[in-house]
């Protein structure tokens, strides 16, 4: 490898690590109680976002804020008082609902929630935009989708794998491909 290349790629990976320590000081001034550990992403706007008081985003966290053309430069991401959002999470506000989150959420690792999805009867570039709403004391497992349009009801819990296409009524555990009422008036110990 030539040093020119080598040059290059030492000066990428500095540019990248004074860009994900930019984020995390926005972040933080923006939000001084929220809690950040590791790297989180965040694409968009910040104005686009609301954090309550004591949330936590852990490692390789993307959140999709909207702003950008594709989204009609709209977007909108509010995550309520004392939620956790774990590991490799995805999280995409876009567009003129985006996603609201209540307090006491718990986002498991590799959660992805989405506002927009494709409009494959058009084009590839056409995207459909729908609220998502997830209330408060909500638990979602491992490895869960959550579509375009969806509400989770006040304490509901969504099992591991689980795809959500439809709302979920509160006090409720639902589950599987695509989720289903499982169980009705669970309690939850948030």
């Amino acid at each position: 490898m030539d040093f020119g290349k080598l040059t290059w790629i030492f000066k990428r990976m500095i540019k990248d690590a004074y860009a994900e320590q930019r984020i995390k000081y926005d972040l933080l001034k923006k939000f001084p109680t929220l809690s950040i550990d590791g790297r989180v992403e965040v694409v968009g706007p910040l104005a686009n976002l609301k954090v309550g008081n004591n949330v936590k985003l852990y490692n390789n966290t993307l959140l999709h804020l909207g702003g950008m053309p594709w989204c009609e430069g709209k977007g909108r991401l509010e995550i309520g008082d004392d939620s956790f959002i774990h590991q490799n999470s995805v999280i995409y506000g876009t567009g003129p609902h985006g996603v609201v989150i209540g307090k006491n959420f718990v986002c498991s690792q590799g959660t992805a929630i989405f506002a927009s999805v494709n409009d494959y009867t058009k084009d590839y570039n056409s995207h459909i935009f729908k609220p998502v709403r997830i209330g408060d004391n909500v638990i979602i497992f491992t490895n869960v989708v959550v579509s375009a349009g969806v509400t989770i009801g006040d304490n509901a819990v969504i099992a591991a794998g689980s795809v959500v296409v439809s709302d979920v009524p509160p006090n409720t555990l639902a589950g599987g491909v695509p989720a289903k009422i499982l169980r009705a008036q669970i309690k939850t110990n948030l």
